[in-house]
């Protein structure tokens, strides 16, 4: 019985791999991971950015 579940799955899997659409959903998965995990550094990153610029607004340029 489980041996022939795994046969299934496998003829499944073969079936679908030959497909594009197997391959565009796979793209959107991993775009979407990535876009969940790179969230929380991106907002760090932003964060960082904003203060940089608020810094240099602020800071008097120096003559040389």
């Amino acid at each position: 019985m489980n041996n022939e579940i795994l046969i299934q799955a496998k003829e499944w899997l073969s079936k679908r791999l030959k497909e594009r659409t197997t391959y565009d959903g796979a793209v959107m998965v991993g775009a979407g991971v990535a876009y969940l995990i790179a969230k929380p550094i991106a907002s760090l990153i932003a964060y960082a950015a904003i203060a940089y610029g608020i810094w240099t607004i602020w800071k008097k340029e120096t003559e040389k």
